[in-house]
């Protein structure tokens, strides 16, 4: 079972730091972001936890985690970073963020990752091209994002 929450246990620590060691990040691309530095998740647990208590947002099981990142240092845009077993894993992570994040996401990944397929199957779509990387951005449906965007098609159709 996925399990999506803010904030975690000193329990549930022991096991994100047990899922994060005994994945490999082949690709490179499970990462935090501060004052312009790629701070890969593995070496800077600390701040990955410090960043939760401050809002980020974690799914995680035995075969993978995924984050939503952004929320802490409130960024423009959240992007999803991603840890998994195989494509399988990851796709469930995804399903299960997606189903608790009805806002714009973004992710940076690389061009030949195996999460790339994975997330173009749940509607990201390519959005720049970033050297050896490529951004995917998966847009918040509007009557999720902007609940005003209900009234106004309510006020337009009753005209």
């Amino acid at each position: 079972m996925v399990i999506f929450k803010t904030g975690i246990s000193k329990k549930e620590r022991i096991k994100i730091l047990g899922i994060v060691t005994e994945f490999t990040d082949i690709y490179r691309d499970f990462y935090l972001t501060k004052n312009n530095l790629r701070l890969f998740i593995r070496y800077n647990l600390d701040i990955l936890f410090k960043d939760l208590r401050k809002g980020d947002k974690i799914a995680y099981d035995e075969n993978g985690v995924g984050l939503v990142v952004g929320y802490s240092d409130k960024a423009k845009r959240k992007y999803i970073k991603l840890l998994a077993k195989d494509a399988k894993s990851a796709d469930r992570l995804i399903k299960v963020i997606l189903w608790n994040e009805k806002i714009d996401l973004w992710a940076k990944i690389k061009r030949n990752s195996i999460f790339k397929s994975v997330l173009e199957k749940n509607n990201f779509r390519f959005e720049a091209n970033r050297g050896k990387e490529i951004l995917l951005v998966r847009r918040a449906k509007k009557e999720y994002k902007n609940d005003s965007y209900k009234n106004k098609n309510k006020e337009f159709n009753s005209r």
